[in-house]
């Protein structure tokens, strides 16, 4: 018997969202132990190194998504002979992947007192602390390769259960330690063993789960197809290097710039979009493979009208929580850790809207790489990347922190929020785009006519307390949900959406269909 595919969605969605609820406070409690312990200096080095291995991941060259992508056809033809090929490519590139970051990332070593203006004032030897950093980063593609079948699948979940697991474990022998011993070279390779108990796992359970995978590949890939995968490789580095200049040098210009203590300050802020992002990803990406095989059909109505309903519910998300993250924000960092540890408020409009228009995103990027619309638009990410990194520059210069993210702001703007959706209209619903950029505007003249009236909300209701601090983000979620709801309550997406809910809260528990 198999579940249908409302419910693998449901359940994605369901134990996607509730293990990053999880991880949310465990983030925080890890965050707060480690402040408390070790201080700023420690924590912008700990941000600074991150950005500087997420700029190397550049070498994976996104074949995950394509790989990803190739895998949708076979999983829905259930062709494992194909799949355990694909799965076996995708091996080989990811420990040459492995093999190439570690290697760079040595190189690397000799140079690393130019990202950091002023050097931290700390006991621990900075290479040392770099290089589990990047033995962390390097680990993780030697087994990560297995968990694309379980995306291609719709068992995101899986993933999303067995990290945080990991995580939890982790965080607890962390924070035992850090309380012990003070020892921030202990607590980072503490990270490293968990990220390889992780990688292990999972590699193993997917040869349990899919037994076809386990013993030689006895089929190879037609030389054509392998072709046509490298070929989206090609394509998906380009939009791999516009994403990580874009999300991994802000944090090394900041350092180089104008300094660590910054760099941790700001690290705070980012770690709280991060696990709203975060939670959202795991939430929305349960229905990336549903999409996924949905765009493998030749209905352009249906994949159309999905898409409007997809990007209704996105905008619905990004307006209440932009609106909500702008108004909590300070305030919760005032009482978490301080005052000094808070950022003006032009610099948190930035950073929200930043959220925002990246979040807004969503629709068009995941029906882009679920329709194998790679090539495309190939060039467009360095322009944005390179871009970036000009207006940064300057921003960081002139500016400081806040023009830093709204150079960031307005190289997205001025590229992949067009291009994407242009792509998906224009090859995928063989349309204008027109339509798509009308709601977008809609949606976002609703969304800063909303923020503007929040403001005095929040400021009537918010008292310097945890309490009324809780009160007021409860009060705004509300109104604002009511809100978005009453204007765009007889739309059609809007009551696609209602349908669809009263459809899976009348269904039973369990709905199966015969193998």
């Amino acid at each position: 018997m198999k579940q249908t595919k409302t419910s693998f969605v449901a359940k994605n969605l369901l134990i996607g969202s509730g293990t990053q609820v999880i991880f949310l406070l465990l983030s925080f409690v890890n965050r707060t132990v480690f402040i408390y312990f070790l201080g700023k200096e420690y924590l912008g080095l700990d941000a600074l190194f991150t950005n500087i291995l997420m700029v190397l991941s550049f070498a994976e060259l996104g074949i995950g998504n394509a790989i990803i992508f190739s895998l949708y056809r076979s999983m829905v033809d259930k062709n494992k002979a194909r799949i355990k090929a694909i799965m076996a490519l995708y091996a080989k590139a990811y420990r040459i992947i492995g093999l190439t970051v570690f290697i760079v990332g040595l190189l690397i070593m000799p140079f690393l007192s130019l990202f950091i203006k002023n050097p931290p004032n700390i006991p621990e030897n900075l290479y040392i602390i770099y290089f589990l950093f990047l033995l962390n980063t390097a680990i993780s593609y030697m087994l990560s390769y297995k968990k694309a079948i379980f995306s291609a699948d719709q068992k995101e979940y899986v993933i999303n259960v067995s990290q945080q697991i990991f995580f939890f474990i982790q965080s607890a022998i962390q924070l035992g330690y850090l309380y012990v011993t003070h020892d921030y070279i202990g607590f980072v390779l503490i990270q490293v063993i968990g990220t390889f108990g992780l990688n292990v796992f999972l590699s193993l359970y997917a040869n349990k789960k899919y037994t076809f995978l386990k013993g030689k590949t006895t089929e190879k890939l037609a030389k054509s197809e392998v072709k046509t995968i490298f070929q989206n490789v090609k394509a998906l580095a380009m939009y791999k290097f516009g994403s990580i200049i874009m999300n991994g040098t802000d944090s090394i210009i900041i350092a180089a710039f104008l300094g660590l203590g910054i760099v941790g300050v700001y690290s705070n802020y980012l770690l709280i979009i991060a696990a709203v992002v975060t939670v959202l990803s795991r939430a929305l990406n349960s229905i990336t493979g549903s999409i996924g095989h949905l765009n493998t059909s030749d209905d352009t109505a249906k994949k159309e009208q999905v898409f409007k309903q997809l990007f209704f519910i996105v905008s619905w998300i990004y307006f209440v929580l932009a609106i909500l993250l702008f108004n909590i924000i300070n305030p919760f960092i005032s009482l978490w850790i301080g005052d000094s540890f808070l950022l003006g408020t032009g610099t948190v409009l930035a950073i929200v809207a930043s959220f925002y228009v990246n979040g807004m995103q969503f629709a068009s990027y995941t029906y882009r790489t679920t329709m194998g619309l790679f090539r495309q638009g190939r060039y467009v990410p360095i322009a944005m990347a390179v871009l970036n990194i000009i207006l940064s520059i300057i921003g960081a210069i002139y500016f400081g922190l806040i023009g830093i993210i709204i150079a960031t702001i307005i190289s997205r703007l001025v590229t992949t929020t067009i291009i994407d959706p242009y792509l998906v209209y224009r090859f995928g619903f063989q349309k204008k785009v027109r339509s798509y950029f009308k709601m977008y505007r809609t949606y976002t003249s609703i969304t800063a006519l909303a923020f503007a009236a929040s403001i005095p909300v929040m400021n009537w209701i918010y008292q310097g307390t945890w309490l009324t601090l809780l009160l007021g983000a409860a009060v705004l979620f509300l109104l604002l949900n009511l809100t978005y709801l009453a204007i765009f309550y007889k739309k059609p997406e809007c009551q696609a959406i209602i349908r669809r809910i009263k459809s899976i809260a009348k269904r039973p528990k369990t709905s199966t269909t015969p193998d």
